[in-house]
């Protein structure tokens, strides 16, 4: 559904001094996948983001959606009705006093007709779980419920991806596991592809595949155990591990036999039971 080939963005930055955002990026997400995107501050993943509906487009080399080249300026609306973006900020994406009429804000914009547009509304609140909630200002949420309501109104242009740019790094725990239990609905339920830009590792893990960028580059592209299982390559990058993964890496530089692949606290409970009943040989 997107492939970047080859491509290249560079940005001046505050002072004077061209920065290359993106270095030979070539990455090709299928319709239906679940991505998530690492990297520290600065690695280029938010930059990569942007091209994938073209708020930037490279200097050299191409992205294209579903085969259209994004440096085609005549086919920018296609391109953005199948590439929806959610940024980190909810309240900078929210722009009316009521939650439906913020969700049929761009339908409106489009001239959708009314009764569509409100089938539209209606569908996409329930979808992210804030039917209940439509009548409400969007002051009077919660952050994750905010976020929730910029995701529905994407959905309600019925994009076929979903791209999110650390859309919880502004939110409580609880407003986090919120977006992501709908981030992964989307995707298991919708068949809606979602390309999830964080710094959580924890999130990551919850993808079915991990890209993992440094310096405007891909490091790594591959399902999060075997991303995962490579600590001290992401620790000389400045990323963390999950904290399971974390322990069980710990414990095996100290000797102890336990396998190097753990991602979840219900693995790392498994694995540390069965080594104290001695049922681990040497690894």
């Amino acid at each position: 559904m997107i492939r970047a080939g080859h491509a290249y963005f560079t940005y001046d930055d505050e002072a004077e001094v061209i920065v290359n955002a993106l270095e030979d990026v070539s990455l090709e997400i299928s319709s239906g996948e679940f991505v998530a995107i690492l990297g520290h501050n600065g690695c280029g993943k938010s930059t990569l983001a942007k091209h994938f509906n073209a708020i930037f487009t490279p200097y050299r080399g191409d992205v294209a959606v579903n085969g259209i080249n994004t440096k085609d300026e005549d086919k920018l609306y296609d391109i953005r009705q199948n590439v929806g973006m959610v940024f980190q900020n909810p309240d900078n994406q929210i722009v009316a006093t009521i939650v439906e009429e913020d969700v049929a804000f761009a339908l409106e914009n489009l001239g959708v007709p009314p009764k569509e547009i409100r089938e539209r509304v209606d569908e996409a609140l329930r979808t992210v779980g804030m039917y209940e909630y439509r009548d409400r200002a969007p002051h009077q949420l919660s952050g994750g419920q905010k976020q929730r309501v910029a995701i529905a109104g994407i959905l309600a242009m019925k994009p076929q991806c979903i791209v999110l740019d650390e859309p919880t790094a502004m939110l409580d725990p609880k407003g986090r596991r919120e977006v992501m239990k709908t981030i992964k609905r989307l995707n298991r339920d919708e068949g809606v592809t979602v390309i999830l830009i964080t710094h959580y590792m924890d999130e990551a893990t919850q993808a079915g595949r991990v890209v993992v960028m440094d310096r405007g580059k891909i490091l790594l592209d591959d399902e999060p155990r075997r991303v995962f299982s490579q600590v001290e390559l992401l620790k000389d990058i400045g990323l963390d591990v999950p904290q399971s993964t974390e322990l069980i890496y710990e414990l095996r530089k100290a000797g102890f036999p336990l396998p190097q692949d753990i991602l979840y606290p219900e693995e790392c409970v498994d694995a540390l039971q069965k080594l104290m009943e001695g049922r681990y040989g040497n690894h």
